[in-house]
């Protein structure tokens, strides 16, 4: 699509001024890197307040009853309940969404050019997890249930990073990293369904499973707007959430549902849309807008309308959620998880067993084994590096991975829910291992660009030639 220029708009009397003192936070808000910016700002906020004079006023604000009730009929949870059980259940949706589409369509559907990334993937849960376990051993037996909390990648934080770094980092780059952590969070999504989950209600797991089963004939059906699977979506929630397991698994269940299928071809969408256009140049008239012409308005809505019918569901819903999960969801779960108070002496800190295991997960755990399964699946044949990429992006790569920030603080708030002060403990080391990890992978990738650089140079200086810029 051609960029809209103002000889194409109809500016406002104070709009033309008001563009150039808006623009920038126009671009700040399309960039990839506006998702991590905003998330380490919300938890940077909330590491503020938790250690200043206002800590109660934050305690007050994740434990904060909210209801809803029609009736005799009542539902009352915090505040910090509504977010993690409720608010990021669109997150795990939307989560579900690119895996199904990745699976279907995507960097995941040809086995052998996935087989790089489900390896470095294994690797990235495997090791971590018996590094974690290997130092909470030393510990008490409660530690050993945060097992999986290094396991996982914060995908919007990566991604951002790897946005930033501009060309310092390969194309290829970014779209393994996706991948990878599309397969991360498969693996998440299992380990929390499978080992953090207690007290099975099979009655509700029963009801939840013939919702579920509705979703997918309504999909079968050919039913494709969106009020029906919201309707059955929030159904799904409830009874998922009565039955024991966590209520996010709804999410991901209920995005496997959604049909895959435009309601329309694109050669109708082809003709149609040609007639509306002819039929709308009919009736341009140049001294008139749109607001003075009734059918040009009518031939906008049938534009809209045709779109909407030649776009699948599965890509159409999750462009719509992907900006308000990311800038908005995201940010209130991190506020509302990321406040730990630091302890007086932060040097006892690393006497926390917990704390070491999380830090020391993510940041050697993920380094280690993407790295090494990467190589083992190279060296025997299994998989082929991506163009672009060499094993110093892998390594780069596999430390960025190690920035676990939402998901890792969302199994911390499973295994330690009844242990605050593990909690704690664990949420620092998220904190800290994530900051490690993002500084050293991005140090990484500019080491590597520098090094690919020296041999170009001394080519020229070789051949006498003039250096040039590289950019």
């Amino acid at each position: 699509m051609n960029p809209l220029k103002d000889r194409d708009r109809e500016l406002a009397p104070l709009e033309r001024k008001f563009n150039h003192f808006i623009f920038s936070f126009e671009q700040f808000f399309k960039s990839q890197a506006t998702a991590s910016i905003t998330l380490l700002l919300a938890a940077m906020a909330a590491m503020f307040i938790a250690n200043s004079q206002w800590h109660e006023i934050y305690q007050d604000i994740s434990h904060m009853a909210f209801s809803i009730s029609l009736g005799d009929f009542a539902i009352s949870y915090s505040l910090h309940t509504w977010v993690n059980d409720g608010l990021m259940v669109l997150f795990f949706f939307l989560l579900g969404l690119e895996i199904k589409y990745e699976c279907l369509v995507g960097d995941l559907k040809d086995f052998r050019d996935s087989s790089l990334v489900i390896a470095m993937a294994v690797g990235g849960m495997l090791i971590p997890a018996c590094i974690y376990a290997g130092i909470a051993m030393t510990g008490t037996d409660v530690a050993m249930r945060g097992w999986g909390i290094p396991m996982a990648t914060d995908t919007a934080f990566a991604l951002g990073i790897l946005a930033l770094l501009g060309s310092k980092a390969p194309r290829s780059a970014a779209v393994t990293l996706s991948a990878l952590a599309i397969v991360d969070d498969m693996g998440a999504v299992a380990v929390i369904g499978l080992f953090y989950t207690e007290n099975i209600h099979l009655v509700s797991l029963g009801y939840a499973g013939l919702t579920l089963l509705g979703l997918m004939l309504m999909n079968l059906l050919g039913f494709r707007r969106p009020i029906f699977y919201m309707l059955g979506g929030i159904l799904l929630w409830w009874f998922v959430l009565q039955s024991g397991v966590h209520a996010t698994a709804a999410g991901i269940l209920a995005a496997l549902a959604v049909p895959t299928r435009p309601y329309a071809q694109s050669s109708w969408f082809s003709r149609n849309m040609r007639s509306v256009l002819n039929r709308f140049e009919k009736n341009d008239r140049e001294d008139k807008s749109i607001l003075e012409q009734q059918e040009q308005h009518e031939l906008v809505e049938q534009a809209q309308d045709i779109a909407a019918m030649t776009t699948t569901p599965i890509q159409r819903w999750g462009h719509v959620l992907n900006r308000p999960v990311s800038l908005m969801i995201l940010p209130i779960f991190a506020f509302i998880n990321a406040g730990v108070a630091l302890p007086s002496e932060l040097d006892k800190i690393f006497e926390s067993v917990v704390f070491v295991a999380v830090g020391s997960g993510l940041v050697l755990g993920k380094v280690i084994g993407i790295s090494l399964f990467a190589w083992f699946a190279v060296k025997c044949n299994f998989a082929r590096l991506p163009k672009g990429l060499n094993f110093h992006h892998i390594i780069a790569l596999a430390s960025l991975a190690g920035v676990g920030f939402t998901m890792s603080l969302f199994i911390a708030s499973l295994g330690f829910a009844n242990y605050p002060q593990l909690l704690a403990q664990a949420k620092l080391g998220i904190l800290a291992g994530s900051v490690i990890a993002a500084i050293i992978g991005t140090g990484l990738f500019l080491l590597v660009k520098k090094e690919e650089e020296e041999p170009k140079e001394q080519l020229h200086n070789k051949a006498g030639l003039p250096q040039t810029d590289p950019e």
